[in-house]
C-alpha cells in the first residue's frame, strides 16, 4: 500500500493538516478472534499506521493526543451474518455517495436509509456507515415513508417524482404543516386525506405545466398561511405569490417604526447569530437554513452600500 501508485503520503499529509474526518468509514470483518481484514479503507488505514510509525521514530510534529486519537478512530464492523458480496456491496456504496465524492440527492439517501433500516440496521449503526447524523438518519426514514404513500396513492402516483422529497422534507420540519397534514408519528403517514390532495395539487404542476408552488424552500412560508382561506386558495388557483402579497398587507403593521427600533432590531439579530455560534447551535443548522441566512446578508450589504452612497453623495 506504500506504493507511489496509491499516493498514501498525500493522504497522511491532509490527515495530519486536517485531522481524520469519521464520516470516511473504514470498513472491516473478522478472520478469527484476533485478525481483522480491512474490506473498505485500506488507503486510509495505511496513512494512520504511516503517521502513527514516523510519530513513534521521532519524525513527526503532532502531539501525543493527537497520535493517541488517530490510534483510535471508529470502524465499521462487518458480522458473519452480513458475509456476503451484496450487503458489503450496499454498505461500501452507501459510504461513497452519501458522504463521499459522487453524493447522492437527497431521495437517494433516504431510499439508503430506508434499506438498510429495513435490513435491521439501526440508525446509530447507519450513522456510523455515512457520516449522517441520526436526528438527519431519522427525519429521511419518515420523509421516504410519506414519499412511499404518495407514489402509490391512486390519483396522484403517476405525478410522483423523486425531486418532490425536499418539498416533504420541507413539511415534517415544521410542526404547523405536520399538524396540517395530520402526521401519524407512529405510523409514519400522513391523516388528513383531503389536505393531503391538496398539498399534492400544490406542488404538482397542471395540464399547463404550472405548479402553484415551484420551490421547496416555499413551503417554509405556507405555515404561516395555514387558517386563512383566502390566501390558502390563492395557492389552489397556483398564484403563490399573490397569497404571500395578500397576506402581508393583511398583517402589515400600520404604526410608523422608528430609526432606534430599527436598529434595535437589527442589534438583536446579530446578537442571535452569535449566540448560535456561542452555543455550538449551528450543528443543527440544514445548509438550507445557511443558505438561507446568506441570501439575508447579502441583501442587507446590498443596502448598506446604497444607504452609504447615498451618504457619500449628500456630503
Amino acid at each position: 500500500m506504500m506504493n507511489p501508485r496509491f499516493d498514501v503520503l498525500s493522504l497522511a499529509n491532509s490527515i495530519e493538516a486536517v485531522g481524520f474526518l469519521q464520516v470516511d468509514s473504514i470498513v472491516a470483518k473478522n478472520l478469527d478472534n484476533v485478525n481483522h481484514v480491512v474490506i473498505e479503507g485500506n488507503r486510509r488505514t495505511t496513512a494512520l499506521k504511516y503517521i502513527v510509525n514516523q510519530f513513534k521514530l521521532g519524525q513527526s510534529l503532532l502531539s501525543e493526543h493527537s497520535i493517541k486519537q488517530l490510534s483510535n478512530v471508529d470502524i465499521l464492523m462487518v458480522d458473519n451474518s452480513e458475509d456476503d458480496i451484496e450487503s458489503i456491496g450496499k454498505i461500501i456504496q452507501g459510504i461513497r455517495n452519501v458522504s463521499g465524492v459522487k453524493e447522492w440527492d437527497a431521495y437517494q439517501k433516504a431510499q439508503f436509509v430506508n434499506e438498510m433500516i429495513t435490513k435491521g440496521k439501526t440508525p446509530s449503526i447507519i450513522s456510523k456507515m455515512i457520516g449522517m447524523q441520526v436526528k438527519d438518519i431519522n427525519r429521511y426514514y419518515k420523509t421516504y415513508s410519506a414519499m412511499t404513500r404518495f407514489r402509490k396513492d391512486e390519483e396522484y402516483g403517476s405525478k410522483w417524482k423523486h425531486s418532490y422529497f425536499s418539498y416533504f422534507d420541507e413539511v415534517l420540519k415544521r410542526p404547523l404543516l405536520r399538524k396540517y397534514l395530520g402526521w401519524d408519528e407512529e405510523k409514519f403517514q400522513f391523516t388528513k386525506t383531503d389536505e393531503l390532495c391538496r398539498f399534492y395539487d400544490w406542488i404538482i404542476p397542471n395540464e399547463d405545466g404550472v405548479a402553484a408552488i415551484t420551490d421547496h424552500r416555499d413551503i417554509r412560508q405556507i405555515a404561516a398561511l395555514l387558517g386563512d382561506e383566502v390566501a390558502l386558495n390563492y395557492i389552489d388557483d397556483r398564484n403563490f405569490q399573490k397569497a404571500m402579497t395578500y397576506y402581508e398587507q393583511k398583517n402589515l403593521n400600520v404604526s410608523k417604526t422608528t430609526l432606534p427600533e430599527c436598529i434595535s432590531k437589527i442589534t438583536g439579530a446579530i446578537d442571535a447569530f452569535k449566540n448560535i455560534i456561542g452555543e455550538s447551535l449551528e450543528v443543527d443548522m440544514t445548509k438550507d437554513d445557511l443558505d438561507e441566512i446568506e441570501k439575508k446578508i447579502d441583501d442587507m450589504k446590498k443596502q448598506v452600500n446604497r444607504i452609504r452612497i447615498l451618504k457619500e453623495n449628500e456630503s
